[in-house]
């Protein structure tokens, strides 16, 4: 089973941290809480609840559940509660993250649901589906396109941080994605948050009057002339990462949601394109 994210933070003292991997992997982040993220609480909040379990009395169907919640979670936003496809499970969803409740009110579960007889994980599919809704809702002037070379067959979404060299690594196999018809949108996110290098780095990259240009600068790391005016635009993009999972740089959305994690090379990225896609 995979290890279910309980932290939602990314951030310590307004900072990413990260400590370097092998060059297949993402930059991995530790995850804590600073103020600027203290409305994310979910991660920390569940844990609590697993300690101090639901009142049973309490719990009579799905108002009752959202009670039990509130109480002994409180200023938890909750985005959706719903029965989940196993009897007498809710499937909550709160700031993007998913975890389960029994309809007693009693024990929430925080993992994934697995449908044994069709080999379906339940919780990916909607985590999938999750961050296709939300990329949905980003604006155009937050994000730097590559349109694919002759028919667009597929497009990713790539969360990116120009001064990460997986990044970059990543950055270099855009023609060979591009050329096998497939339409690359980047997302300016650094990993190591307001104040640092990266974010005033991002900020100046989509300020710029040629961002793709200027992003072609950074990520070798040329000088990036003008103002750091889209501090706002960056902050967002952070903010951002947390409702998709990012758990480091760089970070891919494929067609299907899927989440992938790290560098690749661009034969192993189409696979899993193609793979994901049926």
């Amino acid at each position: 089973m995979r290890q279910w994210n309980l932290d939602l933070g990314h951030y310590s003292n307004g900072r990413f941290i990260h400590t370097q991997v092998h060059d297949t992997m993402p930059m991995t982040l530790p995850h804590s809480l600073t103020p600027s993220s203290r409305h994310r609480l979910l991660g920390s909040a569940l844990v609590l609840a697993l300690a101090a379990p639901f009142s049973a009395a309490m719990a009579d169907g799905k108002q009752a559940v959202s009670e039990a919640i509130q109480q002994h979670m409180p200023g938890i936003p909750i985005d959706s509660l719903e029965k989940s496809p196993a009897k007498g499970i809710y499937e909550l969803v709160s700031n993007g993250q998913i975890a389960y409740v029994t309809a007693d009110g009693q024990y929430l579960i925080a993992g994934d649901l697995i449908d044994i007889e069709n080999r379906r994980n339940l919780t990916q599919a909607k985590q999938d589906q999750q961050r296709l809704s939300v990329l949905e809702g980003i604006a155009d002037d937050r994000k730097l396109i590559y349109p694919a070379e002759g028919e667009k067959k597929h497009a990713i979404t790539i969360l990116t941080d120009p001064t990460c060299p997986f990044c970059d690594k990543l950055h270099k196999e855009l023609p060979k994605l591009r050329e096998a018809g497939v339409e690359v949108t980047y997302i300016l996110t650094p990993r190591q948050g307001p104040g640092s290098k990266g974010f005033e780095l991002s900020s100046r990259v989509q300020c710029s009057e040629e961002p793709k240009e200027a992003l072609e600068l950074a990520m070798v790391g040329k000088s990036v002339g003008g103002e750091a005016c889209k501090n706002e635009v960056i902050q967002q993009n952070m903010d951002l990462s947390s409702r998709l999972g990012m758990s480091g740089t760089p970070y891919t959305i494929l067609p299907s949601g899927t989440a992938l994690p790290g560098y690749r090379p661009a034969e192993v990225m189409l696979e899993a394109i193609r793979s994901t896609s049926g």
